[in-house]
């Protein structure tokens, strides 16, 4: 498919259109006039009442002023409602799964790229999101953006709210790495702040640029910086293991380093283990032997597996208990994890 390199812009009424909403009735754009639009060129994977969606939707709204908090997140077929901690509910539209539809693509200048549109209840468009397929917006200039939107005139606190919340399916859904988003037509400045310097990190083969204070961890600047999402927060004391990544090949718990001090090493996380679609054997072995149960000390665990295996300490279950130790599974999940880390040495052996 063709590649558009205009998108409609912001301030431009949305060209109406037809389509198939969710529960598989047909949705006509102008149909909705009078209340918000938020429309997704991506396939409809994802709940947006997912409760870490709201978790980050709200850590994006804590660093807009006036942004609020959202308390609740309901959605029946193509309507959403936003409840805040005021009591107030805001509604809008989602019709997602747009990608599939080529000439809407088309019309709205997307035609194989990703995009959010954000509409009013008049019909134009008053944020965005377009990047190439397998990009990620800037965390930095998001930020940036939201809060020159908080003193737009023309951005409506409701419209400011749902366009919070797009940001967030976008950061929830969209491949990692990348540049691209823009939330209202002035440029976006971002005030100098002498307590913030910009470093480049080596986050999975990938030069990653971001803006931190000197006092933020590497855990922090993986997580709430770059959106990688799969390195976890547990403890954040360094007694879990849940944070665990490799820097230069070694065993690290992200939430005892700090950003700055990674610079000029190599940094692999949990979602830089696969080869494309193919699985580490460590992940593989994991999933074949329910090396998990709630799921959220995994990443940790398989990271220090890796590097148990890599590492020569995966000789015997004893062994294997020992350099695994300083991984907590609050579930018990650890004859399964034994297990994985047991066959993957062996699938390591026999390729060696």
């Amino acid at each position: 498919m063709a590649t558009s390199t205009t998108a409609v812009i912001i301030g431009a009424t949305a060209p109406d259109f037809k389509a198939q909403g969710s529960g598989g009735h047909d949705v006509s754009l102008s149909e909705l006039r009078g209340n918000p639009v938020l429309l997704a060129f991506f396939p409809d994977v994802w709940d947006p009442a997912r409760p870490h969606l709201l978790a980050s939707y709200n850590a994006l709204l804590r660093s807009a002023p006036g942004g609020g908090q959202v308390v609740g997140v309901s959605r029946d077929e193509c309507w959403c409602d936003l409840e805040t901690d005021d009591g107030t509910q805001h509604r809008f539209a989602l019709i997602s799964d747009l990608d599939a539809h080529a000439d809407i693509a088309a019309s709205y200048g997307v035609s194989g790229q990703q995009a959010l549109f954000l509409l009013d209840g008049d019909g134009i468009v008053r944020w965005r999101h377009v990047t190439p397929c397998g990009a990620q917006p800037d965390i930095d200039a998001i930020e940036a953006a939201l809060k020159l939107s908080v003193g737009n005139p023309q951005v409506t606190r409701r419209d400011f709210l749902i366009g919070t919340f797009a940001v967030s399916l976008a950061l929830a859904i969209t491949p990692r790495f990348g540049r691209a988003a823009d939330f209202v037509s002035s440029p976006v400045v971002v005030p100098f702040d002498p307590t913030v310097q910009s470093i480049t990190l080596d986050v999975n083969g990938q030069p990653m640029q971001v803006s931190i204070e000197p006092r933020v961890s590497l855990l922090d600047a993986l997580r709430e910086r770059m959106g990688l999402m799969g390195t976890k927060k547990g403890c954040d004391h360094g007694q879990c293991g849940a944070c665990t990544v490799h820097v230069d090949g070694r065993c690290v718990n992200a939430c005892l380093m700090l950003a700055m001090q990674a610079q000029g090493s190599r940094i692999t996380t949990i979602e830089g283990l696969a080869t494309g679609e193919t699985l580490h054997p460590v992940q593989a072995a994991f999933i074949k032997h329910d090396g998990f149960q709630c799921g959220y000390c995994t990443s940790g665990q398989i990271m220090s597996a890796v590097a148990c295996i890599r590492e020569g300490h995966a000789n015997s279950r004893e062994e294997i208990a020992e350099w695994m130790s300083g991984n907590i599974c609050r579930c018990g999940a650890y004859p399964g994890i034994c297990a994985a880390i047991e066959e993957a040495r062996t699938s390591a052996g026999s390729a060696a």
